[in-house]
């Protein structure tokens, strides 16, 4: 099937990568389907875009955690005939807490949105896709994706979850015209509890730190060239290089303390 108009679905559209993700694409000529929580920031964000780099926006506000909404999803976009080339599930949610005291609701979410929306979503465009020339799928998973972090346990559990289903999709899908990539960003600041967090490893935190721009250009470029793993900054990549070479009782009691700041943090905003 020849690409005709075509769109670039984005989740989590509305706001920090999201958002960064979605005006690179624009910037490149690509059509977009923006799908995030239904509030204002969601609208503001379409016509920002449509008005700064011309393409057509659509939107579609929900909860992506809600049964059946994945689905919905599909629906609108098979209603209104919009074709889907390139899906980007960058919707996810971070957060730290010592897993014990965690709720029931804190790990839902997080296991929910962070693995079952990405999967489903996935499953639900894949037959479409693989009519079209070419087609992307770009997961977003974390440098968090590569490391067992305390105080981080669901979370870097559900994004080394993320890596492997998109390694594996990836193997599968092969031989047809669809390219699946990971991008695995580190530090960025969407917002001042995440500013607070990444302040807490000092210098290490800012070595690491990138904007949420420079993370979606480089995401874009690599998934458009078909890298399988994007790993944005050359001091996140040596990290995964020292990652890899440090004995595990080294590595997790690196990991230990330096999470164990950001918990700290947690705790007084709380209080």
């Amino acid at each position: 099937m020849k690409n005709k108009e075509t769109y670039t679905l984005i989740t989590g559209g509305s706001g920090g990568l999201g958002k960064a993700l979605a005006e690179e694409c624009a910037g490149r000529g690509m059509n977009l389907i923006l799908v995030a929580l239904p509030d204002k920031d969601l609208t503001l964000t379409s016509e920002y875009i449509k008005n700064k780099y011309k393409v057509k926006v659509w939107i579609y506000g929900v909860d992506l955690v809600q049964r059946g909404a994945l689905e919905k999803i599909h629906a609108f976009c098979e209603h209104n005939g919009l074709t889907v080339n390139m899906l980007i599930n960058n919707a996810g949610a971070r957060g730290h807490t010592l897993f014990e005291k965690s709720s029931i609701d804190y790990n839902e979410l997080r296991i929910h949105l962070n693995v079952r929306a990405l999967v489903l979503l996935t499953r639900l465009f894949i037959p479409s896709m693989k009519k079209l020339d070419s087609a992307y799928i770009l997961n977003v998973g974390s440098i968090a994706s590569f490391f067992s972090i305390p105080f981080k346990s669901v979370y870097s559990a559900s994004k080394a979850f993320v890596l492997s289903f998109s390694k594996a999709l990836r193997g599968e899908l092969k031989h047809t015209s669809i390219k699946v990539s990971i991008l695995c960003p580190n530090a960025f600041n969407t917002d001042i509890h995440s500013d607070l967090s990444i302040k807490t490893h000092g210098i290490k935190g800012k070595i690491v730190l990138l904007t949420p721009e420079k993370i979606a250009k480089t995401g874009i470029k690599k998934l458009l060239k078909g890298k399988k793993i994007i790993i944005p900054g050359a001091a996140n990549k040596f990290l995964l290089w020292a990652g890899k070479i440090l004995p595990e009782t080294i590595k997790q009691r690196i990991l230990y303390h330096e999470f164990k700041k950001e918990l700290a943090v947690e705790r007084e905003r709380k209080e």
